[in-house]
């Protein structure tokens, strides 16, 4: 579980109940500017409390770093940055992950990044949602194809959007966010089934995108581990040399 200076949320690998899982953490979303904090210092420690259960209690896991302490403070453009560590064995009875950060800052008062109050909820994605097909749909007659993409959810998701970008032009095209609708139908699982329409896009496109779902106004995305959803025409696909 990744979380960057930019306020952005990653989750990496097999992410799943009774599991050991790391938190990467960049200390300078919740350390104020000018504070005088160095990156690791044990006595001003930023925590992280996760929560797993509605209701339920609340863990504590100080974060350290791995490099020792310093003072120099890396841009945040920069590739790679230094991040903070904790470790942590996800519970077996997990519904999912709740976790928002404190420090105390050098006036004492304790700073939180909480997502405004509401803290970050991060759910087993692979249990309630994905991808069961995705392709540019060729349109002959048309001077536009047609990309599909087809989910299948829990039924406790109430909204779906893919967020696309055409990737083999440049520059590449903005992200554009799409509104899948539910369909009638329901997977081999019992997974309702959504999907695109009217989705138009260049006959020779190649699209990299990710799926932003919500489950009682939260959102929670799936990027693929990163590595986005990709969909083209086959002879596409094959030209680029795959």
């Amino acid at each position: 579980m990744t979380f960057t200076r930019d306020f952005r949320e990653f989750i990496r690998g097999a992410f799943w109940p009774d599991v050991e899982a790391t938190i990467r953490y960049d200390p300078y979303r919740v350390v104020p500017p000018g504070d005088g904090y160095h990156f690791g210092d044990p006595a001003r420690p930023v925590v992280a409390h996760l929560q797993f259960n509605e209701g339920g209690p609340v863990t504590d896991i100080t974060l350290v770093s791995l490099i020792g302490e310093s003072s120099h403070i890396s841009a945040w453009t920069e590739r790679r940055v230094p991040m903070l560590h904790g470790e942590l064995t996800i519970p077996e009875d997990a519904d999912w992950v709740t976790i928002w950060f404190s420090y105390m800052s050098s006036t004492g008062r304790k700073i939180y990044d909480s997502n405004w109050g509401k803290n970050y909820r991060l759910r087993f994605y692979r249990e309630e949602i994905k991808t069961l097909d995705s392709f540019v749909r060729n349109q002959a007659a048309m001077p536009l194809n047609e990309f599909v993409c087809r989910i299948a959810a829990g039924h406790d998701v109430d909204r779906v959007i893919a967020r696309y970008r055409i990737v083999n032009v440049k520059p590449e095209t903005p992200v554009t966010s799409v509104d899948l609708h539910r369909t009638d139908l329901v997977d081999k699982d019992g997974l309702a089934i959504w999907e695109t329409r009217g989705v138009f896009v260049p006959n020779d496109a190649v699209i990299a995108y990710d799926i932003i779902y919500f489950v009682a106004g939260r959102p929670f995305k799936d990027d693929n581990e990163g590595a986005f959803f990709l969909a083209c025409l086959p002879e596409v696909l094959k030209q680029a040399g795959y």
